[in-house]
């Protein structure tokens, strides 16, 4: 997987986290001003998120994920 950076027509910067085969999987929540705040997001999800937990709407943990 891999991050890609990219400007959008309204000039705010966004990121997709994307498929080995270009397939996006997630995008950022919003546009950020600059590409570096843009990078400081990424940066916060690859910190803050190494092990965490899976669970369905019922608040049910998916073991193993």
């Amino acid at each position: 997987m891999k991050f890609v950076v990219f400007k959008e027509i309204n000039q705010r910067w966004y990121w997709e986290l994307r498929m080995v085969q270009g397939e996006a999987v997630a995008r950022s929540p919003m546009g950020f001003a600059t590409i570096e705040k843009a990078f400081e997001s990424i940066r916060l999800i690859r910190k803050g998120a190494p092990n965490s937990l899976v669970f369905d709407l019922t608040g049910t943990l998916f073991e193993g994920v």
